[in-house]
């Protein structure tokens, strides 16, 4: 009881405690509903850091909600401004990682919450006082810890778990525990062990509960712990369904569907119902198992994203029913979904990510092997180093005269291509546009050819634009970015934004890039339904970065062919050996990146 206490205290002082002058600034939209955010966003004048976080905040607010389009557009607006990235060690990475985490997006999750932790830690080595940024890091190791569960990687689950735990104890715990603790506990239920599984469960349980109260005390608003109670009630429904206690896994799940009622996110209450199928399976009531699967999949539709054994459980209460046909459909949409949830690629990409970073967080220790294998491998490596010396040199030799051949031939085809583009723009501007000008003058005097004239005007206006587009002279005056910017003007929906120095660089190089973003744009006329394109342009010393990123249909990586128009990109970045990433998904819109290094001039 009187640790129970002892950690309320602590959470009161966590909600109600001293907050830095960002802090202030942050607590200037606690309280605010969704509506008066977007109000102020879209009525009040803000500075550029009040904007970032009021958008920010709004995002935070549509996850808890779980309309998550709408949090990934308020939350990638915070995170594009100055100190976006940053702001308090990743807060706005870790909410827009939640938000794919429960789209079943893991490989995207995965990815914000390492980018979120690298904020964290370096937020920790850079301030003296760092517990705000230390709870940042438990946040982000809970969330990557539940990516690999979900993912069926107990290990590392349980390893990131367990280093969130270390770190939140060292502290006084938080309001992350029951997210890490619930890990630790169903790998435990994963692996049998059930005395520890329930233990863990209930301690979840009692501290969601203690922090139930102190939020609801100091906020009026407790969703969230709501959703942690729902889930430690589910987990001890586990425990006693694996017990075969069927009547305490009935019990638990009740009480845990309430609680999930309580926090309005559908998808936690899909998965809470989703419970009494198993436990009604597990006792051979299929038709009840049935009926609850298919309740979860009407609340939550993409719950079979997050556990395919929904259809699973359909397919059986279909078959035990009689009705082939249905099952047969259920089964196969099981197969198919387990099938994408194994993939090689999807894990591959997953390991890809957790070996950057723990490559960029450690140095390799070998302080506790022998010092005799040390020599031995020191020796061994000695003795390749000086077998493959020659063939590495000699390899290099041919590389670097392949790259010098690519560059010498892309420097040849971007000058021919500039002297095209200018002479078919001054014969655009010069000669057809001309030639129509002087036409739309001789119709002027005959009236009924009103419509005649209107099509000669959308005419020249198209052959201006073009002319533009193809050769413009603030290229050559002003630089890339004037020319990047005059060219985004032309559209009501393209938006520019430029940040670092305004500097000249190679002349090659700025046409690569505004030929790229000039077909990356109208690539997203063309072929995305894009509304709104965002065209991004960073000089930061010798680096120049380029992103187009629109919201239109998007498509599948893996299944759709480049066209010619991203493969002349390609090769363009590919001879100033530059890198291009290119990250897209079927509805969620497309967003590249072209990095090239060069020396101003």
């Amino acid at each position: 009881m009187c640790s129970r206490i002892y950690h309320i205290f602590l959470l009161a002082l966590l909600f109600t405690g001293c907050t830095t002058p960002t802090d202030q600034k942050l607590s200037l939209f606690d309280g605010w509903s969704v509506d008066s955010l977007r109000h102020a966003l879209e009525m009040q004048k803000m500075t550029t850091e009040e904007e970032m976080i009021a958008s920010g905040k709004l995002g935070i607010h549509y996850v808890a909600m779980g309309q998550y389009d709408s949090a990934g557009v308020y939350l990638n607006r915070a995170l594009r401004m100055p100190g976006g990235m940053s702001y308090q060690g990743g807060r706005f990475i870790t909410n827009l990682a939640n938000s794919y985490a429960a789209q079943g997006k893991y490989a995207m999750a995965l990815k914000y919450y390492m980018e979120a932790l690298r904020w964290s830690e370096q937020s920790v080595v850079e301030k003296s006082d760092g517990s705000q940024e230390r709870l940042n890091v438990v946040r982000a190791m809970a969330g990557a810890a539940r990516m690999y569960y979900l993912m069926g990687n107990n290990e590392q689950a349980l390893r990131y778990a367990q280093q969130a735990k270390a770190i939140d104890e060292e502290q006084g715990w938080s309001y992350i525990t029951p997210q890490y603790l619930y890990i630790i506990g169903s790998v435990y239920l994963d692996r049998g062990e059930w005395n520890d599984a329930e233990r863990t469960m209930r301690q979840m349980l009692e501290f969601s509960e203690s922090l139930c109260e102190v939020t609801l005390k100091n906020s009026g608003d407790a969703l969230g712990m709501y959703m942690h109670i729902a889930q430690g009630l589910e987990g001890l429904a586990q425990v006693a369904l694996a017990q075969k206690d069927y009547a305490g896994a009935l019990e638990y799940a009740t009480e845990a569907v309430k609680y999930a009622d309580k926090n309005g996110n559908p998808a936690i209450t899909a998965r809470m119902l989703f419970a009494f199928s198993d436990i009604y399976q597990a006792q051979g009531n299929y038709e009840e198992s049935g009926w609850f699967a298919r309740k979860a999949l009407e609340l939550f539709p993409d719950y079979p994203k997050q556990n395919p054994d929904a259809e699973f459980n359909i397919a059986a209460a279909a078959l035990f029913a009689g009705d082939r046909e249905d099952a047969y459909e259920h089964f196969r949409l099981y197969s198919a979904q387990m099938k994408e949830n194994t993939d090689k690629q999807f894990r591959e990409t997953m390991a890809g990510m957790e070996v950057v970073y723990e490559t960029e967080k450690k140095e390799i220790r070998i302080s506790d092997l022998e010092r005799q294998k040390i020599l031995y491998i020191a020796i061994c490596i000695v003795g390749v180093l000086l077998s493959v010396a020659l063939w590495v040199i000699f390899r290099q030799k041919i590389k670097n005269e392949r790259k010098e051949k690519q560059l010498a031939a892309a420097n040849a085809i971007i000058e021919w291509e500039k002297k095209e583009r200018k002479r078919f723009a001054c014969d655009l501007h010069d000669g057809i546009n001309g030639m129509l000008s002087a036409m739309k003058l001789e119709l002027n005097a005959v009236e009924p050819l009103q419509n005649v004239r209107d099509q000669l005007d959308d005419c020249i206006e198209t052959i201006r634009r073009m002319s533009r587009g193809m050769m413009p002279g603030s290229l050559e005056r002003y630089g890339l970015k004037a020319a990047l910017e005059d060219y985004c003007r032309l559209f009501p929906n393209v938006y520019f934004h430029f940040f670092g120095e305004d500097r000249r660089v190679d002349e090659k190089l700025e046409l690569t890039v505004y030929y790229c973003a000039y077909e990356l744009i109208n690539n997203s006329f063309r072929h995305s339904g894009a509304e709104n394109i965002n065209v991004q342009l960073v000089q930061d010393g010798s680096l120049v970065s380029l992103t187009v990123q629109d919201d239109g249909y998007g498509f599948d990586e893996q299944s759709v062919a480049e066209g010619s128009g991203l493969k002349n990109i390609r090769d363009r970045v590919t001879a100033f050996n530059g890198n291009i990433d290119i990250a897209s998904s079927p509805g969620g819109g497309t967003e590249t990146n072209i990095e090239l290094y060069t020396k101003s001039t």
